[in-house]
């Protein structure tokens, strides 16, 4: 990768532990994993952006571990609303500083790109939102740097999908509007990147674009009728590349059959 050039790779709702057999997501994971190990040029660095397990016990994460095992690169990963932050952190995070006091959220560079990963996830709830705390927190690293390209990682994407149910354990409103306040004052900010709703999604907030990641697992049937009841696929799993050249950033969302 020439020195200009910044690979990240993103996977996303891994899922481990919701099923057996040939409903196991570890058999989708193992493909996407393998497909990410053998890229030429190979990323820089991997985000994995929640719901890394089904119910977050601790023989989940070590099988997220092995599943993990080919990236060679960094790997860096946040919490979903299936995840338990300290099963997250011990198994994965241990040599992390993952910021304020019961939240995950961390600071990472990955060449000349700087990652700001937030944990926007309700203990006990689908839904997700950043507290006082975690948006005081992002404030602060937003302003603490306008110039540096940079990317925003969190689990809920902060939009509105169209999907009813999705909708409704979506990212909270308020913390939407915040997050805008925030985007709107750092032009730096190349992407905010997400996943939890199992699709490729754009949409914008705070006129910086949301990027959301199709599911490592199955995928959410895409049904825009007011209330219609949520359904899944048997899609093939994917993956998301985020190439940044010149500080402009294109994302590619590759399937594997």
């Amino acid at each position: 990768m020439p020195d200009d050039r910044i690979l990240l790779a993103q996977l996303t709702d891994l899922h481990i532990g919701a099923g057996v057999g040939d409903a196991d997501p570890a058999r989708r994971v193992e493909r996407v994993v393998s497909a990410i190990a053998a890229l030429d040029p190979a990323p820089d660095a991997v985000v994995v952006s929640g719901d890394l397990t089904q119910l977050g016990e601790p023989a989940q994460y070590a099988r997220v571990r092995e599943l993990l095992a080919p990236l060679r690169m960094p790997v860096h990963v946040l919490p979903g609303n299936h995840d338990v932050r300290e099963a997250l952190r011990e198994a994965l995070l241990a040599n992390t500083d993952t910021g304020p006091r019961d939240y995950v959220q961390y600071e990472t560079r990955v060449k000349g790109l700087r990652l700001l990963v937030c944990d926007t996830i309700i203990p006990g709830a689908d839904g997700g939102r950043l507290c006082s705390t975690r948006i005081g927190w992002l404030e602060a690293a937003l302003a603490a740097d306008r110039t540096t390209p940079t990317v925003v990682a969190m689990h809920h994407p902060p939009l509105l999908t169209g999907i009813a149910e999705m909708d409704g354990i979506g990212f909270a409103p308020e913390s939407r509007t915040q997050l805008a306040a925030l985007l709107d004052r750092a032009p730096n900010v190349l992407r905010v990147i997400a996943g939890h709703v199992h699709r490729a999604m754009y949409s914008t907030c705070g006129g910086r674009t949301v990027f959301s990641c199709p599911s490592a697992d199955v995928a959410i049937r895409l049904d825009l009728r007011p209330g219609a009841p949520l359904g899944v696929l048997d899609e093939p799993p994917a993956y998301a590349l985020h190439l940044v050249t010149n500080g402009e950033l294109v994302t590619h969302v590759q399937p594997v059959p």
